[in-house]
C-alpha cells in the first residue's frame, strides 16, 4: 500500500506542477495530456491508493496545508485542480482556459465516480470517497475558483471550450449545495446558491439541470440546506452534545482493578461507586493498571463512612481480603504490588523520556519557525532570533535610514510633504522606545519575535517589513490567517475527538487532590507500612501451605502449562512452518512476487545458529522452492512467447530474489540447491537459442532477458528472410506450398498433347511469376509484422535494464563511499567483477538489435521494392536469391504491381513509425544529460524511410496513371473532362501518403499527365463530330479551369505543403491550348456559314412610279438581311446552349465573341458586295444606305472597330452615290424619309432585335 500512495503522491505533484497557465513552457496540449494520463492512472483497476494529505494537496496545490508545513512543497507553485479549473483566459473576456474543461471533468470524476461501480456512479447522497470528503470540507472562498457561474452559464454554449463544461460543474455543485460539512468532515454547514452563482440566469441554469438530471432525494436534500442556510442553519455546534453521555461514555475500557467490596458483604452507596467506577476509568484510559498504594489512598473516604464494627482487624483501615486476613486474590498479595510497582516506575521513566522527546521537538520547530519569516515576505537566509538579540543595531541602522530618507524627501518635495510627515512619525517612534530602554532596566523592551508576551507588531514591521509593499503584506496576512484557522481547526479536532478523555482525567485528578487533602502523609505512610508487613507473613505462610497441599495439582498445572507452551510456540511459528508449501503453491500458479514475498518471512531463521531442527528443515525446504521459482522465472525470461508484462514481472521479481540469496552466500550460509534434476554437463541457467549459448547467471536479470530476447529476435528475422527465400524457389519449382509438384495433365494425342503441353507452359511461367509477386507481398507484411510485435518487447525490456543498470551504478556509488571508510580485499574484488560485466542496454542495442533491424529493414525494402526507382541515390541490398537462377531474380528485381505496392506502402509506413516511436522512447531516458545521445536505430530509421519515400513515389505515379487511363476513356467517349477523378485520386494519395513532401514532384507530373490525357481524349471525341461537340469540349474545359483544376491544386498545395508552385500555370496551359484550339475551330465554322448567308441575292430594278415603289419597299424585311440575322441568331443559340455565360481566362464571354464573329462576318460580306455591286445598285444605294445603317445600330456592340470604320465607308459610298444620281429617292436617308424607312426597317425586324437583346 505505501508504494502505491508514494506513486500516487509523486503523480499527483507531477499533475501540479504541469497545470500552471503562467509558465511559458506549457502549452495546452501538455497540460491536455498530464491531465489524460493522470486520469488514466486514477481509471486503473484495481483504483490506486492516496494519502490522507494527497486529497487537500490535489485540490487546493500550494493554498493547501499539506504544502505549506512541508517545506519541500512551500517553495514549489503548484496549482491544484480547483484553481486549475477557473482560470480564466488572458485572451477572451468572461471565459476560461480550453484546459479548464478536462480539469473540471477529472475532479467530477474523482469526487463522483472514484471507487464507484456503475450502479453507484454519481451518487450524490451515498457514502463519498477522500476526494468528496476533502471537497466537501472546504471553506467558500477555495470554492469559488472553480467560476461555476462561468462553467454553468457559457459552458456547452457560445464559448464552446472555453465556457468549461456544464454537466460537470453542475454535477459538483449539486455535491456540495447536498453534502458540504465544516473542517472535522462530518457536522453540516450548509452553503447559498448565490455565492457561487450570483447572476440569476445562472441559477435558472442550474435549477433546470437539478430537474432533468437529479433525483427526488438529492433535490429535497439541496432545498433543506439552501433554507438552513438562509434560516441560520441546524447543525450542531463545537460542543453541542450530550455531555452526560461524552462523560460516560468512556467506562470500561481500562485495564485497571476494580474496588473489592466490604468483607461483609455490604456494599457502598451508589455515590461511592460512581466515584470509584469513575476513577477506575481514568486510570484505565492510560492502559495502566492501578498501583495498591493508589488503591489504599482512594480508599481513604470510604473508611470514615464505614461503622466501627467494620474496622481491619489488622490494625488499619478496612481489609483487603476476607474475614480471617488472608489474600484471595493475586492483585492482593506483596508479589503484585511490587510488580505493579515496578512497572508504575517504568511507565514514568517512559513518560519522561516522551516528555523530553517532546519537549526537544518543540525546542527544534521553535528554532526552525524562527529562522522563517512568520508572514513568508522574506526569501532566502533569514533569522528572526538574530533581530531579537541584535534590536537596539536594527533600531540605529533604521532610523540611519530614516533619517537619509527625509533628507532627501525635503529635498525634493519640502517640509510640508506626507511623506515627509509619515517618516518622521516613525523616527518618534522608534527614539521613544530607545529612550525607554535607556531609562529603564530593559527588561519590559518590545520583542519581534510572534511568541514572546511583550511582541510589538509595530516594531516587527519596521525592522522587519519596512520596506513591503500593501499588496505583499495584504498577501501574507491572508495566508497568516489561514494558517492560524488550520491551527485552531486542528486543536478543536483535537479536543473534540477525546472530549471525554479530558472530562474523566480532570475529575479524577478532581479525585486525587480531595483524598489527599482530607489524610495526613504520615499517617497514611506508617498504616501501609503496617499491613504490607501483615500481608508479607500471610502470604509467606499461605506460600508453604499450599506448596505442601497443592504439589501434584500444581506439578499437573506445570505440565499443561508446558503443552499449552509448546502449542503456543507451534501456533507462532505456524506461518514459517507453512512457507515451504505456500511457496509450492505460488510457483504451480505462476505467483512468482508471493513467492518473493513467503521467502522473505524465512529469512528470519538464522540457519547458522538455529538448535530448532524443524525451523533449520523448514529453512532449507523454503531454499529449494526459491531455486526452484528462479529456475521457472529464467524459463520465463528465456521463452520467446511470454508477453511484455510478465518479463517485466518475471525481472522485477528474478531480482529480488537474487538478492536475498545473494544476501544468504554474504552472511556465509550454504547455497540451498533445487529439488529438481539438474541438465547434465551443463551450468545452471545456460540457455541454446539459434546455436548461441547464453547463461543468464552470468548477468543481472533484466540485462539477461535482453540477451535472451534479442537473440530470440535475430533468429526470427533469419527464419523470415529464409523462408521467404523457400518459398520463392519453391514457386520457381513449380511445386505447392507443401513441396509437391502440381501435377501435369495428359493427352491422348500427340498433337494435342503438344497444342496444351505449350498452353500449360506459358500458363505454368505466368502463375510462378504471379506467385513469386505474391510471396514478397506476403513477405513484406510478415516482416514488418514481426518488427511491430518485437520492437515494443524489446523496448520494454531496455528500459527496464535501463532503470536496472541506473540502480546498480547507484549501489556502485554507495559501495566505493563504504570502501573509503572500510576497504576490504573481498568487496574489491566484487566491485572489479562487477565492471567487467558491466554491459549496458545501449551496446546490447547497437550489437545485436540494431543489426537484426536493419537485415529485417533491408528485407522488406527488397521484397516491397525489388530495385530502386530511376534516378535515385540509394540502392537496395538483395537480402535473398544471389544464387537463383536468372529469370527467378530478375522477377525478384521487378517491382510490383499497383495493388501490391499499395499495401506494401503502408506495412512499410507502419514500420517506419514504429521504429520511430522506438527511437523516441529511447531518446526520452537520455534526456537532461549534456552528452548527445545517438540512437542505435538511427541507420535503419534512415533506409526505412528512404525505401518508403520510394515506394510512395510508385504509389503516386501508378495512382495517376490509373487515373490517366480512366479520364482518357471518359474524354474519348463521353466528351467529359473527369476532373472530380483526379481530385479522388489526389485525396486518396492524401490519405495514404505519410512522405507527401519527396513525391511532390510525382504528384506534379501525375497531374499534368492526367491533363494531358484527358484533352488528347476530348480532341479524339470531337474528331469526325459537328460544332456542338467541339462547344462540348469547349465547356468542359472552362469548367475544368474554373473549378475542378482549382480544387486540385488547392488540395496538391495541402498535400505537398506548397511546394509545386507552377502546378496550376501547367495545368492551365496545358487545357487552355484545346479549349482555344476547340473555340477557334467553331469560330471559323461560324464564319463560313455567315460567309454563305450574308448574301444580296437578285437585284433587280425598282418600279418608276414613287408610290409603288415605296409600297414595294415596306412591303417586306429584306431577306438578306432576314438571313443574316438567322444566321447570327442560330450562332448564339448554339454558343448558349451549350457555354451558357461561361467565360474565358480573359474575362469574355464565349457568347460575345461567337456573336462579334458572326456579326463582323455579315457587315463584312454585305459591305463587300454591295461595293462590289454598286453599279448594278445606284438606284437603290438610298434603300441599301439605310438598310445598312439599321444593320450597324442593331450590332454596334458587337462589331469590331475595323467593321464599324469598312460599314462607314461603305454607308458614305451609298450616300454619294444616292445624292449624284436622279430619282424620287435622292438624299432620302437625311431626310423624314429616311427616318420613316428606319423605322419601318426596325417594326419589321423587331424579332430579331429581340432575339439579339441581352
Amino acid at each position: 500500500m505505501a508504494a502505491d500512495a508514494d506513486r500516487s503522491s509523486i503523480e499527483i505533484k507531477v499533475l501540479l506542477k504541469n497545470l500552471d497557465p503562467h509558465k511559458a513552457s506549457l502549452k495546452h496540449k501538455d497540460r491536455l495530456r498530464r491531465l489524460n494520463k493522470f486520469r488514466n492512472y486514477v481509471t486503473a483497476k484495481p483504483p490506486p491508493e492516496f494519502y490522507d494529505d494527497d486529497f487537500s494537496l490535489l485540490l487546493l496545490g500550494s493554498e493547501s496545508p499539506t504544502a505549506m508545513e512541508d517545506e519541500e512543497l512551500e517553495n514549489m507553485d503548484l496549482v491544484g485542480l480547483l484553481r486549475a479549473a477557473g482560470t480564466p483566459s488572458s485572451d477572451h473576456k468572461d471565459s476560461l482556459k480550453r484546459s479548464a474543461r478536462p480539469t473540471i471533468s477529472l475532479l467530477r470524476y474523482l469526487c463522483l465516480e472514484f471507487e464507484a461501480t456503475s450502479t453507484n456512479a454519481n451518487n450524490i447522497l451515498g457514502e463519498l470517497n477522500g476526494f468528496a470528503a476533502a471537497f466537501c470540507a472546504l471553506n467558500v472562498p477555495q470554492l469559488r475558483t472553480v467560476r461555476y457561474d462561468i462553467h454553468i452559464g457559457k459552458g456547452d454554449n457560445e464559448s464552446g471550450s472555453r465556457g468549461g463544461s456544464k454537466d460537470d460543474a453542475c454535477h459538483l455543485l449539486a455535491l456540495l449545495l447536498a453534502r458540504h460539512t465544516d473542517t472535522d468532515y462530518e457536522t453540516p454547514k450548509p452553503l447559498k446558491m448565490k455565492d457561487f452563482l450570483p447572476d440569476p440566469s445562472s441559477q435558472a441554469e442550474f435549477e433546470t439541470w437539478l430537474g432533468e438530471n437529479a433525483g427526488p432525494d438529492v433535490r429535497r436534500a439541496i432545498k433543506e440546506n439552501l433554507a438552513a442556510s438562509d434560516g441560520g442553519g441546524t447543525g450542531s455546534g463545537f460542543g453541542g452534545g450530550d455531555m452526560s453521555t461524552a462523560v460516560g461514555g468512556g467506562g470500561g475500557g481500562g485495564g485497571g482493578e476494580r474496588a473489592m467490596p466490604s468483607f461483609d458483604g455490604s456494599e457502598d452507596d451508589d455515590d461511592e461507586g460512581e466515584v470509584e467506577e469513575e476513577d477506575d476509568d481514568v486510570v484505565g484510559m492510560f492502559g495502566k493498571k492501578g498501583s495498591p498504594d493508589k488503591a489504599a489512598v482512594v480508599s481513604q473516604p470510604k473508611k470514615k463512612k464505614k461503622s466501627s464494627s467494620q474496622s481491619d482487624p489488622l490494625g488499619g483501615g478496612t481489609s483487603a481480603g476476607p474475614v480471617g486476613g488472608n489474600p484471595t486474590r493475586w492483585a492482593q498479595t506483596q508479589m503484585a504490588a511490587e510488580k505493579e510497582r515496578a512497572s508504575g516506575a517504568l511507565f514514568l521513566e517512559e513518560e519522561r523520556e516522551k516528555a523530553r522527546a517532546e519537549r526537544q521537538k518543540a525546542d527544534e520547530e521553535k528554532r526552525r519557525l524562527l529562522g522563517r519569516d512568520p508572514l513568508g515576505i522574506a526569501k532566502g537566509q533569514f533569522s528572526l532570533q538574530d533581530i531579537e538579540n541584535n534590536r537596539e543595531y536594527y533600531i540605529n541602522l533604521t532610523l540611519e535610514e530614516i533619517e537619509q530618507e527625509i533628507e532627501a524627501e525635503l529635498a525634493q518635495v519640502g517640509p510640508d510633504s506626507e511623506s515627509v510627515s509619515f517618516l518622521d512619525g516613525q523616527r518618534q517612534a522608534l527614539l521613544k522606545i530607545m529612550e525607554e530602554k535607556e531609562g529603564g532596566d530593559g527588561k519590559d523592551w518590545p520583542s519581534v519575535l510572534p511568541t514572546h508576551p511583550e511582541f510589538d507588531p509595530m516594531l516587527f514591521l519596521t525592522l522587519v517589513h519596512r520596506n513591503a509593499t500593501y499588496q505583499e503584506l495584504d498577501e501574507s496576512t491572508s495566508r497568516l490567517s489561514r494558517k492560524t484557522d488550520n491551527q485552531v481547526e486542528r486543536l478543536q479536532n483535537l479536543v473534540r475527538d477525546n472530549f471525554a478523555l479530558f472530562i474523566k482525567c480532570s475529575e479524577g485528578i478532581d479525585i486525587f487532590s480531595e483524598q489527599s487533602d482530607n489524610s495526613s502523609s504520615d499517617q497514611g505512610l506508617e498504616k501501609l507500612n503496617r499491613r504490607f508487613g501483615t500481608l508479607d507473613g500471610l502470604a509467606q505462610s499461605c506460600s508453604d501451605q499450599a506448596r505442601k497441599s497443592f504439589k501434584p495439582l500444581l506439578d499437573n498445572t506445570n505440565e499443561v502449562r508446558k503443552v499449552q507452551s509448546a502449542l503456543a510456540v507451534l501456533q507462532r511459528v505456524a506461518p514459517l512452518l507453512q512457507v515451504p508449501s505456500l511457496m509450492r503453491q505460488h510457483i504451480e500458479n505462476a505467483n512468482f512476487s508471493s513467492v518473493v514475498k513467503a521467502y522473505r518471512k524465512v529469512l528470519v531463521i538464522d540457519q547458522n545458529h538455529c538448535d530448532v531442527d524443524l525451523l533449520r528443515y523448514v529453512r532449507d525446504k523454503a531454499g529449494e522452492a526459491a531455486q526452484d521459482a528462479r529456475s521457472d522465472l529464467e524459463l520465463i525470461l528465456a521463452d520467446e512467447t511470454s508477453s511484455p508484462e510478465s518479463l517485466i514481472d518475471a525481472i522485477r521479481d528474478l531480482g529480488e530474489l537474487i538478492e536475498l540469496l545473494e544476501e544468504e552466500d554474504a552472511k556465509g550460509g550454504a547455497t540451498p540447491r533445487s529439488s529438481r534434476n539438474a541438465n547434465s554437463g551443463m551450468k545452471p541457467g545456460t540457455f541454446t537459442i539459434d546455436r548461441q549459448v547464453i547463461c543468464v547467471r552470468d548477468y543481472p536479470p533484466a540485462l539477461a532477458c535482453l540477451f535472451l530476447q534479442t537473440t530470440h529476435f535475430r533468429s526470427l528475422v533469419d527464419k523470415a528472410i529464409s523462408s521467404t527465400e523457400a518459398t520463392a524457389d519453391r514457386a520457381f519449382r513449380g511445386e505447392g506450398p507443401d513441396g509437391a509438384a502440381t501435377p501435369s495433365r495428359n493427352s491422348s494425342s500427340g498433337v494435342d498433347s503438344e497444342g496444351e503441353n505449350s498452353s500449360s507452359q506459358r500458363t505454368r511461367d505466368k502463375r510462378w511469376k504471379f506467385e513469386v509477386l505474391e510471396a514478397r507481398a506476403d513477405a513484406t507484411l510478415r516482416a514488418v509484422a514481426l518488427a511491430k510485435n518485437w520492437l515494443p518487447r524489446l523496448l520494454q525490456i531496455g528500459l527496464a535494464t535501463q532503470e536496472a543498470e541506473k540502480r546498480r551504478m547507484a549501489r556502485h556509488r554507495r559501495k566505493k563511499m563504504a570502501l573509503l571508510t572500510s576497504s576490504t580485499s573481498s568487496s574489491l574484488s566484487d566491485d572489479a567483477r562487477d565492471k567487467d560485466t558491466n554491459t549496458s542496454a545501449h551496446d546490447v542495442f547497437k550489437s545485436i538489435v540494431s543489426p537484426a533491424l536493419r537485415r529485417l529493414v533491408e528485407h522488406v525494402a527488397y521484397c516491397s521494392l525489388g530495385c530502386a526507382n530511376q534516378g535515385s541515390e540509394h540502392k537496395l541490398v538483395a537480402t535473398f536469391g544471389r544464387s537463383s537462377a536468372d529469370r527467378l531474380r530478375a522477377v525478384l528485381k521487378s517491382p510490383l504491381p499497383p495493388t501490391q505496392t499499395s499495401k506494401c506502402a503502408l506495412d512499410l509506413a507502419e514500420l517506419s513509425e514504429a521504429i520511430e516511436d522506438a527511437i523516441r522512447s529511447l531518446g526520452d531516458d537520455t534526456e537532461g544529460t549534456k552528452v548527445t545521445y545517438v540512437s542505435p536505430l538511427e541507420k535503419c530509421s534512415e533506409l526505412t524511410n528512404n525505401a518508403l519515400v520510394m515506394i510512395e513515389q510508385r504509389v503516386c505515379i501508378y495512382s495517376f496513371d490509373a487515373c490517366a487511363r480512366k479520364c482518357s476513356i471518359s474524354a474519348s467517349g463521353s466528351g467529359v473532362f473527369d476532373g472530380d477523378a483526379l481530385l479522388q485520386c489526389v485525396q486518396k494519395l492524401s490519405d495514404d501518403l505519410t512522405r507527401s513532401e519527396e513525391c511532390c514532384k510525382e504528384i506534379e507530373k501525375g497531374c499534368l499527365l492526367v491533363s494531358q490525357k484527358c484533352c488528347e481524349g476530348l480532341s479524339s471525341y470531337v474528331r469526325d463530330r459537328s460544332d456542338a461537340a467541339r462547344l462540348r469540349v469547349v465547356a468542359e474545359c472552362a469548367d475544368a479551369l474554373n473549378t475542378a483544376i482549382a480544387d486540385v491544386v488547392k488540395e496538391v498545395s495541402f498535400l505537398t505543403n506548397e511546394q509545386t508552385e507552377t502546378l496550376e500555370s501547367n495545368l492551365s496551359s496545358v487545357i487552355s491550348a484545346l479549349e482555344r484550339e476547340m473555340f477557334e475551330v467553331f469560330l471559323e465554322s461560324v464564319k463560313r456559314n455567315v460567309a454563305s448567308c450574308a448574301r444580296l441575292g437578285l437585284i433587280e430594278n425598282p418600279p418608276d412610279d414613287p408610290k409603288a415603289r415605296k409600297a414595294e419597299e415596306s412591303a417586306s424585311f429584306p431577306p438578306y438581311l432576314a438571313a443574316s440575322f438567322l444566321t447570327i441568331v442560330r450562332c448564339r443559340a448554339q454558343v448558349e446552349r451549350a457555354l451558357r455565360d461561361l467565360r474565358r481566362s480573359e474575362g469574355t464571354t464565349y457568347q460575345f465573341l461567337a456573336l462579334r464573329t458572326a456579326s463582323d462576318g455579315v457587315v463584312e460580306n454585305i459591305c463587300v458586295e454591295l461595293k462590289a455591286k454598286l453599279m448594278h445598285i445606284r438606284a437603290q444605294a438610298n434603300t441599301y444606305e439605310i438598310h445598312l445603317q439599321f444593320l450597324i445600330s442593331t450590332l454596334k456592340k458587337y462589331l469590331s472597330d475595323d467593321i464599324l470604320s469598312l460599314a462607314s465607308d461603305t454607308r458614305r459610298m451609298l450616300l454619294s452615290a444616292s445624292t449624284g444620281g436622279r430619282g424620287a429617292g435622292r438624299g432620302m436617308g437625311h431626310g423624314p424619309e429616311g427616318l420613316t424607312a428606319l423605322e419601318d426597317l426596325e417594326r419589321q425586324g423587331r424579332v430579331y432585335m429581340m432575339c439579339l437583346a441581352e
